[in-house]
């Protein structure tokens, strides 16, 4: 595919400015970041189109934007750092999204087994060197904590990407901030969610306690229902640990809108069976559900008898393992001293 051009370097884009001509410079700059933010864009398009399609040609332009030689993406790098352009908003946006998928396309090209979402930093580091990386990553952490709620989502996602050291556990609230302000980002702030409780740690232990704590956890609660539903299987099982997680806390029995619980009961009923060959995922699902009827009424009373008769029927097949019936025996227990039976 033909590349978009990358915006020109900032010290290439302008002059030095002078006090007699600084009313006409501003007025060029903003133009400039006009037409900036039109090829960033166009960018964001042809790497998602590449990455969709995956042709031969493609995979090349693609390995091309990855090459720490090439200036296209320190050029983005110092859009975000240049102090002249803070206040387009739509250029940083852009230029924050751009940056983030790149980080993304070398993820994939250099082979970097990432599941948990710990590397992103060091290949920063190791495509710009570390004066860049360094700037980027604290003018991300302003604009994450800024009052343009826009640009803060967009800096989160970009930080989320560089892993733990970039996004610390207490900024658990910046992300559910947001969420409040911006619920149509939701789909993206889960993904940062599941990666707060992939690194494990304070981490984990700030994620939960904030959800359950602030305005916007039940709807991050609703939004991972949603990924346990249709997710595919390793991002399902994340959801359900996380979900967990927030359930066993004190003062969860309000972390659900009522009928999300009742979905989630049917969710599990679904998926308990599905999981009977496979213990640990079994136990997940298992954990949670004991989780979700201790805490929360309408759980107990939704499809009251189907849940016992479900996990009966796996109690007694002699075909599913030891530690699953063991599980089922929990879970039914939990029901009955819960008002369950």
């Amino acid at each position: 595919p033909d590349r978009p051009r990358c915006p020109a370097p900032a010290s290439e884009a302008m002059g030095t400015a002078t006090e007699q001509h600084r009313e006409h410079i501003d007025v060029d700059l903003e133009a400039k970041a006009e037409t900036k933010a039109e090829f960033v864009q166009e960018l964001i398009r042809h790497i998602e189109q590449a990455l969709e399609n995956n042709t031969q040609a493609e995979r090349e332009w693609l390995r091309s934007l990855i090459d720490p030689a090439d200036a296209c993406f320190k050029t983005l790098l110092q859009i975000l750092v240049e102090p002249k352009y803070k206040g387009f908003v739509q250029l940083i946006g852009a230029t924050l999204r751009a940056v983030q998928l790149i980080l993304r396309v070398a993820m994939i090209f250099l082979a970097v087994r990432n599941e948990d979402h710990t590397v992103g930093a060091d290949i920063l580091l190791y495509m710009v060197g570390e004066r860049l990386a360094a700037q980027v990553t604290s003018e991300a952490y302003a604009m994450a904590h800024g009052s343009e709620k826009i640009l803060a989502a967009s800096a989160v996602y970009l930080l989320g990407e560089l892993g733990p050291k970039a996004l610390p556990p207490r900024d658990v609230r910046v992300m559910l901030d947001i969420l409040v302000a911006q619920p149509d980002v939701a789909d993206y702030l889960v993904e940062l969610a599941l990666r707060f409780h992939a690194w494990g740690g304070e981490h984990r232990r700030q994620l939960l306690q904030q959800t359950v704590a602030h305005p916007g956890g039940q709807l991050l609660g609703e939004v991972l229902l949603q990924v346990v539903n249709r997710a595919e299987p390793r991002r399902r099982l994340r959801a359900v640990k996380m979900l967990t997680g927030c359930l066993l806390l004190p003062n969860s029995d309000k972390f659900l809108y009522t009928n999300d619980a009742r979905v989630l009961v049917e969710i599990l009923l679904r998926e308990l069976p599905n999981h009977a060959s496979h213990e640990a995922s079994f136990a997940c699902h298992a954990d949670c559900f004991c989780a979700l009827v201790m805490r929360i009424a309408a759980a107990r009373a939704h499809r009251r008898e189907e849940s016992r008769q479900v996990l009966t029927d796996l109690l007694e097949d002699e075909r599913v393992g030891g530690e699953i019936r063991d599980k089922c025996a929990e879970v039914l227990a939990a029901i009955a001293a819960h008002g369950g039976a």
